[in-house]
């Protein structure tokens, strides 16, 4: 019997609440059965519970963990959110809502739960590590890769800006990587690309003819002078 309940306690909790239901004793029984590994129960005792004490965030946390268990991320993810308006600083909603979001690999929405659960409960040290590790996922170049897919070129393992100037570069160095480029000017009016956008209608024969004159001066960028020729 799970939680240490022997089977004349679990009777007699769950005779108490045939006879005489009360948000406790919902949340206790279902509680109960979520160890049991009977979920199905579990949840129809919380469901009950919620359509009679709708904001009781005890039955909430109980079924929450019951879809967590059963695999059903979704539904935990929506109850524990559920509990977490209703009580910003219940930890167990704040925990599984970090450890779920860390699981599914959201980065932001885990390190956000993390430092608000840390916060009311700083000496969890395995949160702690998993709050680091959310933020490593965040912030490191291939997942920035992935997360921005759309502003970023990619060639086997390189990355490159995905920027009109850069498909050029790689163009003249046989690289193509399709046609689906925006350029830089893309949001400026016809006015503007004629006086800022860089045309190279051939690939030049040096990569300064990537750069406009006054680029060359500021980068200071000179042709390259091969003394054996």
């Amino acid at each position: 019997m799970a939680d240490n309940v022997s089977k004349k306690d679990f009777d007699k909790i769950e005779s108490d609440w045939v006879s005489n239901p009360t948000p406790m004793l919902c949340a206790r029984l279902a509680e109960i059965l979520r160890q049991m590994g009977r979920f199905d129960e579990c949840r129809e005792i919380a469901d009950i519970g919620l359509r009679r004490w709708k904001n009781n965030t005890s039955i909430g946390v109980v079924l929450g963990k019951c879809f967590r268990d059963s695999g059903l991320l979704e539904k935990a993810l929506e109850t524990f959110t559920t509990v977490n308006s209703a009580q910003p600083q219940n930890l167990v909603a704040l925990l599984n809502l970090a450890e779920i979001h860390f699981q599914k690999e959201n980065w932001s929405e885990a390190v956000k739960y993390f430092e608000e659960y840390l916060f009311e409960h700083p000496g969890d040290e395995e949160a702690r590590d998993k709050l680091e590790e959310a933020r490593s996922g965040k912030t490191s170049p291939s997942r920035r890769a992935t997360d921005t897919e759309e502003g970023v070129l990619e060639h086997g393992s390189d990355v490159f800006p995905k920027t009109e100037r850069m498909n050029k570069v790689l163009e003249s160095q046989g690289i193509s990587l399709g046609s689906t480029i925006e350029s830089e000017e893309t949001e400026s009016d016809d006015s503007d690309l004629e006086d800022d956008a860089i045309i190279v209608e051939n690939s030049p024969d040096s990569l300064l003819g990537f750069f406009s004159d006054e680029e060359s001066t500021d980068l200071d960028l000179k042709p390259y002078d091969n003394e054996d020729e």
